[in-house]
């Protein structure tokens, strides 16, 4: 879940004003920075540094986690607000929920289990059964620096994607080619993602990955409408090769699959 930056900005300012100090003396206290980097904290601009947050958790006698976040209770509850219940859990069930969780030791930034853990209790409540692979978790934090863009403070972002587009452009021998084709699929995602067919294109990369690679380890498909992306962007992708005569026969069904989902994404520019 990504840190609502304005309410952890509250909880920050809830600290200083308990001990009663100033927006210097505090900056002081927990490290080396000023009043206006204090004042860009609990304006919900940014987040303290790992080192810092470390020290605030120590004043203000609790933990990082509640500082990101807030109270447990209130984190699973947004949680399951998000994953769109076909009915609320009544405070019985909810208790229910909080209590197996805690036994459980399973905690904040964990979602994929709390949503399992929820989806078992009580499977009716939920539209989708969730079952995933749980991957460790990162306690990377967002950086107090400014950001001139909304998805540097993503968490995702940082975590998963980042890391990808650096070993793309930064650490391979095809730096030049790879970001030409970044680009051109930035694009391409830009000016369809308006088109009703839209939802088909990750297919259609599997397709084309598959002949192109001779690789079948592409055909794993979420079970869950959470998708686990720091276990899609970990480098396992490698499948196993195929024999020239299956190669043969799956080339020709990719060929056939790949022509009718472009025949679909494009049928309503041709109806016009």
């Amino acid at each position: 879940m990504e840190v609502d930056l304005i309410a952890a900005g509250k909880r920050i300012r809830e600290i200083r004003n308990h001990h009663k100090y100033s927006m210097a003396r505090f900056s002081k206290l927990v490290g080396n920075s000023s009043a206006s980097t204090v004042n860009n904290w609990e304006k919900g601009n940014n987040l303290p540094n790992q080192d810092r947050l470390e020290k605030l958790a120590i004043l203000g006698n609790t933990t990082i986690d509640w500082i990101r976040y807030g109270e447990f209770e209130d984190y699973v509850a947004r949680l399951l607000i998000e994953a769109n219940l076909r009915k609320k859990l009544d405070k019985k069930q909810f208790q229910q929920l909080i209590q197996t969780l805690k036994k459980q030791k399973i905690t904040y930034s964990q979602d994929l289990k709390i949503l399992t853990v929820a989806n078992e209790l009580f499977p009716d409540l939920f539209e989708t059964n969730y079952k995933a692979i749980f991957s460790e978790e990162s306690d990377s934090l967002i950086s107090e620096d400014s950001t001139t863009y909304r998805i540097e403070q993503n968490d995702r972002y940082r975590n998963d994607f980042l890391p990808r587009i650096e070993e793309l452009l930064h650490d391979s021998s095809q730096k030049e080619i790879n970001a030409t084709v970044l680009f051109r699929t930035f694009d391409m995602l830009k000016r369809t993602e308006s088109n009703k067919h839209f939802p088909a294109i990750p297919q259609i990369f599997t397709i084309l990955s598959d002949i192109v690679t001779n690789d079948v380890s592409y055909r794993n498909k979420p079970t869950s409408k959470v998708v686990d992306y720091a276990e899609l962007t970990k480098n396992n992708h490698k499948g196993k090769q195929l024999s020239e005569n299956t190669v043969k026969k799956k080339y020709a069904q990719a060929k056939k699959d790949l022509a009718d989902l472009l025949d679909d994404f494009y049928s309503e520019y041709n109806d016009k």
